[in-house]
């Protein structure tokens, strides 16, 4: 992508789905003040996001899922405090997510079933009090779950089948 894609002031939607060979996004993405939905399913070549990615703080809707090159998500994702869906379904070499994912205060939908590499989630997810389902399934190297998803006033769903690693539950 070019970097003056950042001057798109007004972009609300970005779609990248099935750009196998992207391999990165620019900086200037967080420049996109406007931006609710970055979808990128299947961009199978992308390794990681710009920190900038932080600074869309109008996101509500983010889907990378068959991302499988991603090994994480910048700190910055913390500034999402709008984010209400994050799509990370089969993104198979996701270790952690960052502790400041617990920012994203509007978060009620977190999809990581298949991200089979995922060891562990942050204790920071404690503060995701709108979180009402969150899907594990097939995360094959959980090893535990954070004591304080008991506390998740909404929670309505946590599927963590075929979980092989998963010793206890809380």
């Amino acid at each position: 992508l070019p970097e003056t894609i950042g001057n798109l002031s007004s972009l609300e939607e970005l779609v990248l789905d099935k750009c196998k060979a992207l391999e990165s996004l620019p900086q200037t993405i967080g420049q996109l003040g406007k931006l609710v939905c970055l979808q990128m399913r299947e961009c199978k070549s992308i390794d990681g996001l710009p920190e900038s990615i932080g600074d869309c703080s109008a996101l509500v809707e983010v889907g990378l899922s068959k991302c499988a090159g991603l090994k994480s998500l910048p700190a910055s994702i913390g500034k999402w405090t709008v984010l209400e869906d994050l799509i990370l379904a089969k993104c198979k070499g996701i270790l952690n997510l960052p502790e400041s994912i617990g920012q994203c205060r509007a978060l009620s939908l977190l999809d990581l079933r298949n991200c089979k590499k995922l060891e562990s989630l942050p204790d920071s997810m404690a503060q995701l009090e709108r979180l009402r389902h969150l899907d594990l399934s097939t995360c094959k190297s959980l090893k535990a779950l954070p004591s304080s998803l008991g506390d998740l006033p909404m929670l309505d769903v946590i599927s963590v089948s075929n979980c092989l690693a998963l010793e206890e539950l809380p």
